[in-house]
């Protein structure tokens, strides 16, 4: 039985007709079906469903016969060619690098990353999954613009590297997530995402294994560019790199 599955309405109906006589083998099978059919499917009248078909026959996309009122359709090899080149487009689009750009300005914070850091429970995660042993504190990066706190909702979605929460008997420390990021093209660090933040979504913090406001010579105001590259938007691999001016 033929299945009416869902297909991007983006798609124009010539190319959504030959998606979806693929769905259903029409490239291994004829398949049987009425003009009214296919007009349910494409949501048009049935003359533009059979004007369609029409004009796929001409152009050697199917091949199709017509016994009463049903036709029987099948997918010839340049249908077939046409579908694979649509989805070469497709997968160069979702599975090349995609950059996302964050910006910001370095503020001082409550100085609250150094204590929570240095935490042996903390510190030890850290150095465990992200792969370095951080410096006990957090650069934080106010972001400038709307599309920056949109990437930067992004990336906390994506972030892959898990770092527990705990309790001491005395008092409960939430998690967090982080995601490794070269900061300024070349120096290892990691943008970390906290449960129980005292800052809001336009906060950003970076930690690394030194002390970034000295190698950089960074001070409150200076203004930070975190360009962003994933590997594959299917995944969660992704590499961050950031540059600061």
């Amino acid at each position: 039985m033929i299945q009416y599955n869902g297909v991007m309405n983006l798609v124009n109906l010539k190319e959504k007709l030959l998606i979806f006589l693929a769905q259903n083998g029409a490239f291994t099978k004829s398949l049987s079906m009425s003009t009214s059919m296919i007009a349910q499917y494409l949501g048009t009248s049935q003359q533009s469903a059979s004007r369609i078909l029409i004009q796929l026959e001409q152009n050697g996309y199917i091949e199709k016969m017509t016994v009463g009122k049903t036709t029987l359709i099948r997918l010839t090899n340049k249908g077939l060619d046409e579908l694979r080149n649509l989805y070469t487009v497709l997968k160069s689009i979702f599975e090349k690098p995609m950059e996302i750009v964050l910006e910001g300005r370095v503020f001082s914070g409550l100085g609250e990353g150094f204590y929570y850091i240095s935490l042996p429970q903390y510190f030890e995660q850290i150095k465990e999954r992200v792969g370095f042993v951080p410096y006990p504190g957090t650069l934080n990066i106010q972001l400038l613009s709307k599309d920056s706190l949109e990437n930067r909702m992004l990336l906390e979605k994506i972030a892959d590297i898990p770092i527990d929460g705990f309790s001491n008997g005395q008092r409960t420390y939430g998690g967090a997530k982080c995601i490794k990021a070269l900061f300024n093209g070349e120096q290892e660090a990691a943008i970390i995402f906290v449960e129980r933040s005292h800052y809001g979504k336009d906060v950003i913090e970076v930690i690394a294994p030194v002390y970034l406001r000295g190698k950089y010579g960074l001070r409150d105001g200076d203004k930070v560019f975190l360009k962003v590259a994933l590997k594959n938007t299917t995944k969660n691999d992704s590499i961050i790199t950031a540059e600061a001016k």
